[in-house]
C-alpha cells in the first residue's frame, strides 16, 4: 500500500502553523454562518407553522439548539469515528489528490453522522417524548418546544459524551484489546462497539440527569451532577486536556512512567486525568475567581470555556505546530514534553483571556452581525474553529498550506 508524507509549503513549522492557523480562522468566520443560515432555514421550513405566534426568544433558542444539534453530529461525531476510531480508513481508496480525496471522505463522514442521529434519536424517540422526531422537529405549542429544547440539549451533548468515553480507547488504550490482533477496519468496529456501549452509560449517567428531571411525589430522583451543569462541562476540558495529552505531543508522558504495556498504561492515563481533572478544577476556580467578576460571568462558565481554549491550544500547537520542538531540536523526549507543555499552557492561556473578552465580537462566536443567525456561544463557538481544523488536518492533510507527496524510502523527520 502507497504512503504519503504531509510536505509543508513553508519550510519553517512555526510560520507554516500560524499560516494554517490564520486561513482556519478565516474559514470558520466564513463557513459558520453558511452553516447557521441553511440549517436555521431547514429547521423552520420543517416545523412549519407550529411556531408561528410563539414567544420570539423561546422559539430562537429552539432554533439555536436545533442548528447545534446539527453541527454536533454531522460534523464532531462523525470526525470522532472517522478519524480517532477508524484511522481514516478507505480515504485514499478513490483517490490521493487533495482536496478531492478530503471531500468525498468529508461526504461520507456528514452521511454517516446525519444516520448516528437517525438511528439513536428513532430508537429512543420511541418512547422518550423529547428524543421523538414529531418533538425535535415539529412542536406544536409552547411546552412541545420547552420539551423540544430539552431533547436538543440532551442530544446534542452526546457529542461530549463521545469525547470524554471513545477518544480515551484511542489516546490512552491505544485500542486495546483490538489493535494488533486484528486488521483494519475491524479494529475500528471492535473499539467502536465498546466504545459505544461506555459512552451510552457514561451519556445515561451523566447527561440526561443535567437535562431531564425525574420526580417522583415532587421530589427529585436523581441530582444534578457536580452540582450543576456548567461545572460539569468544566471538569470535563480538563479531563479531556490530560487524557489527550500522552497523544497529543506527550509521547506517552505521564502514563508510560508508571506502565509500559496495555491495558495498564491505558488504566493508569485515565485514572491520573480523571483525579487530576477535580485537582484542575480547584485551582482553576481560585485563579480565575477575579476575571470572572470582572467580566461579571458564572466561574463555572469561564473555567469551562479557559479549560476548552487550553485542550484547543493542545490540538493546534499538535496539529498545525508539528509538535514543535522536534526530536530534530531537542533530543531529550522528557525536555520536549516539557517545552510543549509550557508553551501550550502559557500560549493557552493568553487566548483564553483572549476569547473570553472577544468572542462576542466574532460571527462564529456571539456576533451575527444583525444576519440573524444562530450562534453558539462561549463554548460552542470554540468548536467552530477547532472542528475544521481537525478535519483539515486529518480528512484534507493540512491542504492547502501543506500538500502530501507519496514516497518509498524512510520518512525523514
Amino acid at each position: 500500500m502507497s504512503e504519503y508524507l504531509i510536505k509543508r509549503r513553508f519550510k519553517n513549522p512555526l510560520v507554516s502553523g500560524l499560516a494554517s492557523f490564520m486561513f482556519l480562522v478565516i474559514f470558520a468566520s466564513i463557513a459558520w454562518p453558511i452553516w447557521s443560515i441553511i440549517f436555521q432555514k431547514l429547521i423552520m421550513m420543517i416545523a412549519g407553522k407550529g411556531l408561528v405566534g410563539m414567544d420570539h426568544h423561546l422559539v430562537s433558542h429552539y432554533v439555536k439548539d436545533a442548528v447545534e444539534g446539527s453541527f454536533f453530529w454531522i460534523a464532531i461525531n462523525s470526525w470522532i469515528w472517522f478519524t480517532l476510531i477508524f484511522g481514516n480508513y478507505g480515504k485514499y481508496s478513490k483517490t490521493t489528490k487533495q482536496p478531492q480525496a478530503g471531500l468525498r471522505y468529508l461526504l461520507l463522514a456528514f452521511v454517516c453522522g446525519l444516520l448516528g442521529f437517525v438511528v439513536f434519536t428513532g430508537f429512543l424517540g420511541t418512547w422518550w417524548k423529547p428524543f421523538s422526531w414529531a418533538i425535535l422537529f415539529t412542536p406544536q405549542t409552547p411546552e412541545e418546544v420547552q420539551l423540544a429544547i430539552q431533547g436538543w440539549g440532551c442530544t446534542n451533548f452526546y457529542a461530549l459524551t463521545v469525547i470524554i468515553t471513545q477518544i480515551p480507547f484511542v489516546s490512552c488504550m491505544h485500542k486495546f484489546p483490538f489493535a494488533g490482533k486484528i486488521k483494519e477496519p475491524w479494529v475500528g468496529f471492535g473499539t467502536m462497539a465498546v466504545g459505544t456501549v461506555v459512552a451510552l452509560l457514561v451519556w445515561f449517567g451523566l447527561f440526561v440527569p443535567s437535562y431531564l428531571k425525574f420526580e417522583l411525589n415532587g421530589v427529585l430522583m436523581v441530582e444534578q451532577p457536580f452540582g450543576t451543569y456548567t461545572a460539569f462541562v468544566a471538569w470535563c476540558q480538563f479531563f479531556i486536556f490530560l487524557f489527550l495529552f500522552p497523544a497529543e505531543g506527550g509521547e506517552n508522558f505521564p502514563m508510560k512512567l508508571c506502565a509500559k504495556k496495555q491495558p495498564y498504561m491505558g488504566f493508569v492515563g485515565v485514572i491520573i486525568a480523571y483525579v487530576g481533572a477535580f485537582l484542575l478544577l480547584a485551582a482553576f476556580r481560585v485563579i480565575l475567581l477575579p476575571l470572572a467578576e470582572s467580566l461579571g460571568m458564572d466561574i463555572n462558565s469561564v473555567v469551562a470555556s479557559f479549560g476548552l481554549t487550553l485542550v484547543i491550544t493542545l490540538l493546534t500547537w499538535h496539529h498545525l505546530f508539528f509538535d514543535y520542538p522536534g526530536e530534530d531540536l531537542i533530543a531529550s523526549s522528557g525536555k520536549r514534553v516539557l517545552i510543549r507543555v509550557a508553551l501550550c499552557l502559557v500560549l493557552g492561556s493568553i487566548m483564553g483571556v483572549v476569547w473570553l473578552k472577544t468572542y462576542t465580537l466574532l460571527p462564529f462566536g456571539g456576533n451575527n452581525f444583525g444576519m440573524g443567525y444562530p450562534m453558539l456561544g462561549l463554548l460552542g463557538g470554540q468548536f467552530v474553529y477547532l472542528t475544521p481544523m481537525l478535519i483539515n488536518n486529518t480528512f484534507f492533510d493540512k491542504w492547502p498550506v501543506c500538500y502530501t507527496e507519496r514516497y518509498n524510502k524512510e520518512v525523514q523527520g
